[in-house]
């Protein structure tokens, strides 16, 4: 073969591998999906298989509904609810063998294509003159990878920051909301205030630190072609007054309501950091793998 015929053929290899790795990614999530599903499954087959057995063991209960008529109805009942059970089971256990052969499948495809890169890349650096363009070539690749390898890690500790000025927010609007559940149904009066906005006024801090935090975030965010936007609402100085200073069942369900508002809005927001913090995990799994059989 040419170099160039050797070239395209590694490069057709390679992109192959791409699809399989990502094939088997999907595949043993899947597969742990299913496992957590069958489980479950067993453990309500076990259940109905177990109502099923304490119907049929002789007890005053069982006796006094043969008397009445019920009890074979009941059994019935009670060993379809069981055969059910088995049967949704049975089905995931048969989806699992599949999703397992599947998997054994693309491994075993996927050492093939490996060997076979790998062999390629060798005849490319050693068997042509070329070669020494090619070997530029795979170090500006890595290069690049180890340059975005750290885009990423930057960006990943920059979500995880802000993740946990949120997490601070939530225990914090958590504690506040517990002494305004108090104050508001049980009266709890000038101390129950000063503990609330005591944990609120911690919460605006962590929330003050989260505005700080992301917006060295977003730019590592964009370093990486990954943004997040979202608004944060927090409680006003005026309410915290007006709570303390008339002290009343509707100011109590106001500040109540706003930090239910705030809560929610935190909680959500700290899903979204959590999602991109996944996808920044990934994509470092994914820079870390190609720099691994350059």
């Amino acid at each position: 073969m040419t170099y160039e015929t050797t070239y395209n053929r590694w490069l057709q290899l390679t992109e192959e591998k791409k699809v399989l790795e990502q094939k088997l990614k999907d595949t043993t999530k899947e597969l742990e999906a299913k496992n957590i599903q069958l489980h479950t499954f067993l453990s309500m087959m076990k259940k109905e298989e177990k109502d099923v057995e304490n119907l049929e063991q002789s007890s005053l209960s069982s006796l006094f509904s043969k008397v009445t008529g019920k009890f074979e109805e009941k059994l019935v009942k009670e060993q379809e609810e069981y055969l059910q059970a088995k049967l949704n089971y049975d089905d995931k256990k048969n989806e699992l063998e599949l999703l397992n052969k599947k998997e054994q499948r693309l491994q075993s495809e996927l050492m093939k294509l490996n060997q076979a890169t790998s062999d390629l890349k060798e005849s490319l650096l050693q068997d042509y003159p070329e070669g020494i363009l090619f070997s530029k070539e795979l170090e500006k690749r890595k290069e690049h990878l180890f340059h975005l390898q750290r885009e990423l890690e930057e960006a990943l500790d920059a979500v995880q920051h802000v993740k946990g000025y949120a997490e601070m927010a939530i225990q914090e609007f958590l504690s506040a909301r517990g002494w305004s559940t108090y104050d508001t149904f049980f009266g709890g009066g000038l101390i129950a205030d000063l503990a609330k906005y005591n944990r609120l006024d911690e919460a605006n801090k962590a929330i003050s630190r989260i505005s700080a935090a992301s917006k060295e975030m977003k730019k590592e965010l964009r370093d990486v072609e990954m943004t997040l936007e979202h608004n944060l609402e927090t409680v006003s100085g005026s309410d915290q007054f007006l709570d303390i200073a008339f002290d009343n069942i509707f100011s109590d369900w106001s500040i109540r309501g706003k930090i239910d508002t705030n809560l929610s809005a935190m909680n959500q927001y700290l899903e979204e950091l959590k999602k991109i913090e996944l996808q920044l995990k990934d994509a470092l799994m994914d820079v870390h793998e190609k720099i691994r059989i350059l």
